[in-house]
């Protein structure tokens, strides 16, 4: 059985990668699997999730959820899985665990940005999010700055963001963002 392919999404809060994976979803000709941090993180006991845990217990519980996250990534796409991961890579040391772990695989690594007012705009509007999240996240996720793919969600719909991830699925044999980040860490 040959490995599965994976549209890696990287962007803060509320910059629109849940919506675009539904739209992949919807689009493309195979099935891919919808991997998301909060997908991941909405596991954990709701008291955990309220505030209700101390924040050391919190963060230390949320931790272990990231970190088993990626470490199924490899097992799944090993398996023939397609994958679309849904990410906020506010930390380097998550991008490199991802970079080692899925080295071996075909991963298309994709920036999803939008401005910093946008976001707040659709933070405030959304009201599931904590009010500062994703300007907390602007100047995290993006400070490696090597993608296959940038797409910007101010100015295209979640169809035309995917509609862009496929063109370049299909038109690009081999995707480099990964393996220079790779080189970069060696």
């Amino acid at each position: 059985m040959s490995p599965g392919t994976v549209i890696f999404l990287n962007g803060t809060s509320s910059s629109g990668k849940s919506s675009i994976s539904l739209e992949l979803q919807r689009i493309l000709d195979e099935p891919y699997l919808h991997l998301s941090v909060d997908k991941f993180l909405y596991m954990l006991p709701v008291d955990y999730l309220s505030g209700d845990k101390p924040a050391h217990a919190t963060k230390d519980a949320m931790l272990k959820v990231i970190k088993g996250m990626h470490h199924a990534l490899p097992a799944l796409v090993a398996a023939g899985n397609n994958l679309i991961v849904d990410h906020v890579l506010e930390e380097r040391q998550w991008l490199e665990e991802c970079v080692m772990l899925l080295k071996d695989y075909k991963v298309l690594f994709v920036s999803v940005i939008c401005s910093l007012e946008e976001l707040e705009r659709r933070e405030r509007e959304r009201g599931d999010r904590n009010i500062g999240l994703a300007k907390y996240q602007y100047n995290l996720v993006h400070t490696h700055g090597v993608y296959d793919l940038e797409i910007d969600t101010e100015f295209n719909k979640p169809h035309e963001c995917a509609l862009q991830i496929k063109k370049c699925l299909h038109d690009t044999p081999h995707f480099n963002a990964f393996r220079e980040l790779k080189l970069s860490a060696d």
